[in-house]
């Protein structure tokens, strides 16, 4: 008799998930009578779609290398089972892992990531594999049924799984329900075989290979983000090169052999730009809290007492305001400047409002260029900084706390919804792009490919052919579309049918409507309609509400995938126990 899991979705965190369920059981003496199915309907097992190593090189990743701290895996030997230790990210990419902090922090293309992250799972799975205990389905799982006798039953669109015991979700993002003006636009762009809608930002081919995106097509990016760089850098690279003329701040210029303008037009509602992130790790480490702040921050926002009688976010925001005033404060007495006495309360009123004016914080009413370039000079230390956007960088440092601190709360759900979308509006800053994306935006501002007249939510009309801005008394039109704005995971809006059936049988309960699913401390799902314990846990971004910070690289190699994989192993060292008399000790 053997016990059945199944893991649903082997991208980073389900591929490391599966790698520290392997260790616990093993720890705990415990590696037997057991069967793995991994479903993966990409084949892109251990690196999943987001990681292709395929995909095209102008991708980057917004995460230095000089922070990827992905640990090294050791060396597994379970009887003729032999897996060789596997090295971290930074053994693996560089083999000397030692940075020099004046020089410019390196970023890697997603494929480069794709390719540690593919060569990781497969080093670990295939020899599993060989000896029985894993097996890899490339199907998409569409329905998971919680039977009576609290099995589980999968479906996939070709075949049907009986008798699992446990399920691990980390199906990352799903598709949710278009918004009414992407309804519009796709009912508009299918009787008009002129014009284009690429409804996502990657992969970057399916538009790079489009017959009409030549030289004198003007391309809408919806969007102001990540993804629209990555886009725009695309289709740049399409028809010219950037150049770098000065390497020490990344700056460069764009050539190309062709005439080109008004190439790309991207717009968003706020029209606010991503924040680069500052050039090396000493201008990076002005913005680092000492580990005293950090250990009394955390102290003072992880308490139970705080946050249960929390009715605001500010038991967070007022532990984080005078970390935030003590390093904008020696930034301005090194630059001869004096902090204002109410500092704390203008850095708060931020937070709450990115849209909060100040004297010392980022004009809105400038030109986005101007904005651009005035950030980039701050994030090469080539002027001073301004309040926000030291906030933004000490916010970054500060995440990490604010995630193990929160997850798993006691405040209320609205409070917690509010620190989320406190969260959410600092990304601008904390999770911004490197310099050297920063630089190739003002290189195609100035060489006319990229035209910012239009990024603050102007005005849309579908005309004949295509979609027609007006703003400031200027008019352009783009015959094709990039939607680039990444859905956020409200469950409620997703139309995956493993979801949606998981949310009509009651088996997943929502913390809030405008968040996630409720799990508990090891990623398992927890229902006020189920009596019994349910036997399926789920990582990622459908539990956001319950845990903060899940979207990043760094998470899924983080503390969640080791906690649900310890609590696993010890769910099957239970049923061996129960079912043989088997007594070996846990390590």
């Amino acid at each position: 008799m053997e016990r059945n899991i199944a893991i649903v979705g082997i991208g980073p965190r389900g591929g490391f998930a599966f790698e520290k369920f392997i260790e616990s059981l093993i720890c705990k003496k415990a590696f037997t009578n057991i069967r793995i199915t991994l479903f993966e309907q990409t084949k892109n097992y251990g690196n999943g779609k987001v990681y292709n190593f395929k995909q095209n090189s102008s991708n980057w990743i917004n995460i230095t290398e000089r922070i990827l701290d992905l640990p090294k895996r050791n060396t597994i030997k379970l009887g003729s089972v032999y897996i060789n230790e596997f090295p971290s990210y930074k053994q693996w990419a560089f083999k000397d892992v030692n940075f020099d902090e004046t020089k410019p922090d390196t970023y890697p293309p997603r494929s480069k990531m794709g390719e540690y992250l593919s060569e990781r799972f497969n080093s670990l799975a295939q020899p599993l594999i060989n000896a029985g205990v894993a097996t890899i389905v490339n199907e998409r799982v569409e329905y998971i049924e919680l039977l009576p006798n609290s099995k589980l039953y999968l479906k996939t669109a070709e075949n049907e799984y009986k008798d699992f015991d446990e399920a691990l979700l980390t199906i990352g993002h799903q598709p949710t329900k278009a918004d009414e003006q992407i309804n519009q636009w796709e009912k508009y762009a299918s009787k008009h075989k002129q014009v284009f809608l690429f409804k996502e930002a990657y992969p970057v081919k399916n538009y790079l290979h489009c017959k009409d995106l030549t030289n004198n097509s003007t391309v809408a990016i919806r969007g102001f983000g990540l993804a629209m760089i990555d886009a725009t850098r695309a289709i740049a690279l399409k028809f010219g090169n950037f150049i770098c003329t000065d390497i020490n701040t990344k700056r460069c210029k764009y050539t190309t052999e062709q005439l080109i303008q008004n190439l790309v037009v991207p717009f968003s509602l706020d029209g606010l730009p991503p924040v680069p992130k500052p050039l090396n790790a000493i201008i990076d480490n002005l913005f680092k809290p000492d580990q005293q702040s950090l250990s009394d921050f955390e102290e003072t926002i992880s308490n139970p007492q705080i946050q249960q009688s929390a009715d605001s976010p500010n038991f967070l925001l007022n532990a984080f305001a005078p970390i935030a005033k003590e390093i904008y404060s020696k930034l301005c007495l090194k630059n001869l400047s004096k902090v204002p006495e109410n500092i704390e309360e203008v850095i708060k009123c931020w937070l709450k409002d990115a849209s909060y004016n100040h004297s010392l914080i980022t004009s809105h009413n400038q030109s986005p260029l101007k904005t651009l370039e005035k950030f980039v000079a701050m994030a090469t230390g080539k002027t001073s900084v301004s309040l926000d956007y030291c906030v933004g960088q000490v916010w970054r440092h500060c995440q990490p706390t604010i995630y193990s601190a929160l997850s798993h709360y006691k405040c209320n759900e609205k409070v917690f919804s509010e620190i989320i979308q406190i969260d959410e509006c600092t990304k601008r800053y904390s999770y911004g792009p490197p310099v050297e994306s920063i630089q190739q935006m003002i290189a195609l501002i100035q060489a006319g490919f990229l035209n910012v007249d239009f990024v603050t939510n102007p005005s849309i009309s579908l005309v004949k052919n295509g979609w027609e801005f007006s703003l400031n008394n200027k008019q352009i039109t783009a015959s094709i579309m990039i939607d680039s704005v990444i859905d956020s995971p409200k469950v409620k809006e997703i139309t995956s049918p493993l979801v949606s059936k998981l949310l009509a049988d009651n088996i997943l309960e929502l913390v809030h409507s405008e968040l996630g699913i409720v799990t508990d401390e090891y990623g398992y799902v927890a229902s006020e309609n189920i009596d019994n314990k349910i036997p399926i846990a789920l990582l990622g971004r459908l539990a956001k509400g319950t845990v903060i910070g899940v979207d990043a690289i760094l998470e899924c190699f983080g503390h969640r995938p080791e906690m649900w994989a310890e609590k696993a192993s010890e769910n099957h060292f239970n049923w061996l126990k129960q079912n043989y008399d088997y007594y070996g000790e846990t390590t």
